[in-house]
């Protein structure tokens, strides 16, 4: 007798259900799944998306599928979510790697960020919610919840350097807002529309944004500028 089978009253051996898989197995497989329907809802759009054809390609049933997400809508809503919390915790990592500097930490920083906007799965997302956010108002939150972590990632450095007199910056939302329009709003839009950015290309915008965040922000004038 096997340790996964138990005696039954006439001594015959009975199988053990094995139990709940682990909590790690069950997060890997939803990681599984919501990947598979990324690529459903990029490559096909959300009208044409199918959750069958999801569930063959992830290698589970409808049914597993519908336990957790009760529509195709929430599916969406789900690996929208998932990609935020991703492209967040990719920000952070940006920004603890952005040392030294000012104009060091925002080029690294702005470099960084202007790449994550050239994944294939970031762009066609963006695409999709940008799309369907008339028809699926949550994702409009979704976007803008996602745009507002990744601005408060870097008010939280200009606030910093606005305390340690580097630079005047009243508003550091605001002044995070604009650096990001300067340094990856041009590079996203090209994305968007199918255009090659190169990483020369990348950094020619971030530097020039740079370049123009700090002049503005400058804690006292340059040399040879007007007081």
């Amino acid at each position: 007798m096997t340790a996964e089978q138990h005696a039954t009253p006439n001594g015959s051996p009975r199988a053990v259900s094995p139990g709940r898989p682990p909590k790690s197995a069950v997060a890997a497989r939803l990681r599984h799944i919501l990947a598979v329907a990324s690529a459903e809802f990029v490559s096909r759009g959300y009208a044409e998306a199918s959750v069958s054809r999801i569930a063959a390609d992830a290698g589970v049933s409808k049914k597993t599928i519908y336990a957790r997400y009760p529509s195709k809508e929430a599916l969406l809503l789900a690996v929208t979510d998932e990609l935020a919390a991703r492209l967040h915790e990719r920000v952070i990592a940006a920004m603890a790697d952005s040392a030294g500097d000012p104009e060091h930490a925002l080029t690294s920083f702005g470099i960084q960020v202007a790449r994550i906007w050239l994944g294939a799965e970031e762009i066609g997302l963006y695409r999709l919610m940008i799309y369907e956010a008339v028809r699926f108002p949550r994702l409009a939150s979704v976007y803008r919840e996602t745009m507002t972590r990744f601005r408060g990632t870097l008010a939280v450095y200009l606030r910093e350097q606005a305390e340690l007199g580097t630079l005047a910056i009243t508003d550091p939302d605001a002044a995070s807002h604009q650096f990001g329009m300067l340094a990856y709003g041009d590079v996203r839009e090209k994305a968007l529309l199918g255009e090659t950015v190169t990483d020369e290309d990348i950094t020619t915008v971030v530097r020039r944004a740079v370049h123009l965040f700090l002049n503005g922000y400058a804690a006292s004038p340059k040399v040879g500028q007007p007081g």
